[in-house]
């Protein structure tokens, strides 16, 4: 098949291209930042995945205009584009900020599942939203629109990566403060979201997705795999856990033990085939090429 990937030398852009490329298929990409995307002949592609977007500006007065133009109009403008000129699917990277969940301590307040509004509190989620919207006004029976909404990704290579952010910690803590063990973190390995792409151009898909990795861990599972990754044993301590409990309002608790997931019903599409690498694998291989 002939697919184009608008956001050229993103992490996640480049490794797509590179897994779809793998089967055969023939993949070309166009920068965003110019406006070479105006000059594409769309026509010849059978699918769009378009992965451009800008995630923290720190020019805040500029920010909402920024944001409103990067991640909502240009990827609607490209699908505008795309559908006058015969293309059959576009597929729009959003993100699991259209929900508006942070990292959470209890149960009730960190599980996204299919009755949890839409309520995005960042100019990133709530731009994405929008962008969501506005490609679906455009859908028809000869013009599929995919929105993917994945968790952090990560994957070796990957700068600033959820896993990477662990790393230093969890190779401090050669004694765990055994805590918070109900409450798990969604992530998805860059393999695992390249097949789900795969999965979805292959079948002329469209909806709402939300793929993750097999497992959600907690962060003493992290900690203690990161550190196993390093060859190094972990030692868990209730004792610590109990402690870091009465500190439970401070923000590094949260940041530290909290965490968000899609319950399972959310990600099980393809009926989860697209899960070719497990989690512990995923993340051994990222920690030895990343640390």
């Amino acid at each position: 098949m002939n697919i184009l990937i608008t956001g050229k030398n993103s992490y996640i852009g480049e490794h797509i291209k590179s897994y779809l490329e793998s089967f055969k298929n023939t993949v070309d990409e166009v920068d965003t930042l110019t406006d070479d995307w105006k000059k594409i002949d769309y026509s010849k592609y059978d699918s769009i995945v378009h992965v451009a977007a800008i995630v923290h500006d720190n020019a805040q007065k500029s920010s909402e205009e920024l944001f409103k133009r990067v991640n909502t109009e240009l990827p609607f403008s490209i699908a505008y584009l795309a559908k006058e000129q015969g293309v059959k699917q576009f597929i729009f990277l959003s993100t699991m900020g259209v929900f508006g969940l942070g990292k959470a301590l209890s149960e009730d307040d960190s599980v996204v599942n299919k009755n949890t509004p839409i309520h995005p509190t960042s100019l990133y989620g709530s731009s994405k939203y929008e962008a969501e919207k506005k490609l679906e006004s455009i859908e028809d029976d000869s013009f599929s629109v995919v929105i993917v909404r994945p968790p952090n990704v990560y994957g070796p290579g990957c700068k600033g990566n959820y896993i990477s952010g662990f790393s230093k910690l969890a190779n401090m803590m050669f004694v765990c403060p055994d805590a918070y063990t109900s409450i798990h973190q969604s992530m998805i390995y860059i393999d695992n979201l390249s097949e789900c792409i795969r999965l979805l151009i292959l079948n002329n898909s469209s909806g709402v997705f939300h793929p993750q990795d097999d497992r959600t861990p907690n962060t003493v599972e992290m900690i203690e795999l990161i550190r196993a990754a390093n060859g190094k044993k972990t030692r868990k301590s209730k004792f610590l856990g109990k402690l870091v409990k009465t500190f439970s309002k401070l923000s590094v608790v949260k940041k530290i033990y909290g965490g968000i997931k899609y319950s399972d019903g959310m990600s099980d599409v393809f009926e989860k085939k697209y899960q070719i690498v497990e989690f512990n694998k995923g993340l051994e291989i990222t920690i030895r090429n990343n640390v």
